[in-house]
C-alpha cells in the first residue's frame, strides 16, 4: 500500500496540471491564511512573507501555463465530435473561452514581470471576463449532467412504486403500495453515486468568486477569495490524484 501511495505522489508530480493545482492550492491557502493574521493583528512580518508567497506562486503558476491555451484548442477540436449536442457546445466553447482566457493571462505575466509595457488591468479585466464564461459554460455542463441524472433516477424510482403494489389478504381488499424513496435519499443517492460531476458543480461554483470579484461584480474579502480558491483547489487535486473523480467528457 505505502508503495502505491508512493507511485502515486510520484505521478501525481510527473503531470503539469498536478504541479499547477498543488501550487494553487499553497496560493489561496497562503492568501487565506495572511487574511486571517491580518484581520485579527497576529504577526505583522508572517503577513507580509505569506502576501510575497501567494504572489510569487501566482506569477509562476502564470509562467508554468505558457503554451497553454494551444492544449485547450486542441481538445477543442476533440470535443466538437461529441454526440450530445448540449455537451458538444458547453466543453467546446469552454476550452476556446480557456484558450483565449490563458492567452491574455500570458500578457497579463510578462507586464508583470517587465517583459512588457502594458495597461494591466485593460488585460487582467479582459482575462477575468473569458474566465468567468469558462466557468458559466462549465456551470451549465454540470447542471445538464445533474438534471439528467436526476430524470432517469426519478423515472426508475416511479417504475419501481408501480411495480411494488400488492393485494392485502382478501381481493376486495385495496391495492398497498410499499415505502419508496423520498426526494432527500433520491438527492443524496445521486450524489453518491455520481461524485465526479457534483464535485465538478462544487469546484466551479467556487471557482466564479474569483473572476467576479475582479471584474467587480461581486464583493469578496481575501479570506472568501482564499477560502473558495482553496476549495477549487483541493477539489481538482482530489480528481487529478484520483481518475474516478474525474468528469468525463473533458
Amino acid at each position: 500500500m505505502e508503495v502505491d501511495f508512493l507511485d502515486n505522489i510520484v505521478k501525481f508530480n510527473s503531470l503539469a496540471s498536478g504541479r499547477d493545482k498543488l501550487f494553487r492550492l499553497i496560493q489561496y491557502s497562503s492568501k487565506f491564511t495572511w487574511w486571517y493574521l491580518q484581520k485579527y493583528g497576529i504577526s505583522k512580518e508572517m503577513v507580509v512573507k505569506l502576501q510575497r508567497l501567494s504572489s510569487a506562486l501566482s506569477t509562476t503558476r502564470k509562467f508554468m501555463r505558457l503554451g497553454k491555451s494551444v492544449d485547450f484548442l486542441h481538445g477543442a477540436l476533440r470535443s466538437i465530435h461529441l454526440a450530445d449536442n448540449v455537451l458538444r457546445w458547453t466543453i467546446t466553447l469552454s476550452k476556446l473561452n480557456q484558450s483565449v482566457y490563458l492567452l491574455f493571462d500570458h500578457i497579463v505575466w510578462a507586464g508583470r514581470i517587465g517583459l512588457a509595457v502594458i495597461d494591466k488591468d485593460k488585460w487582467g479585466n479582459l482575462s477575468a471576463r473569458f474566465w468567468i464564461v469558462t466557468i458559466i459554460l462549465n456551470i451549465i455542463r454540470d447542471m445538464y449532467e445533474i438534471l439528467g441524472i436526476l430524470y432517469s433516477e426519478i423515472r426508475l424510482r416511479n417504475a419501481k412504486m408501480s411495480r411494488s403494489q400488492y393485494k392485502n389478504g382478501a381481493s376486495e381488499h385495496k391495492h398497498l403500495s410499499r415505502p419508496s424513496m423520498s426526494n432527500s435519499q433520491l438527492l443524496v443517492k445521486c450524489v453518491v453515486e455520481n461524485p465526479p460531476v457534483f464535485l465538478d458543480l462544487v469546484r466551479n461554483l467556487c471557482d466564479a468568486v474569483l473572476p467576479l470579484e475582479a471584474l467587480g461584480y461581486i464583493k469578496a474579502s481575501p479570506g472568501i477569495q482564499g477560502l473558495t480558491g482553496t476549495v477549487s483547489s483541493v477539489l481538482g487535486i482530489a480528481s487529478t490524484w484520483n481518475p474516478l473523480l474525474r468528469l468525463v467528457p473533458s
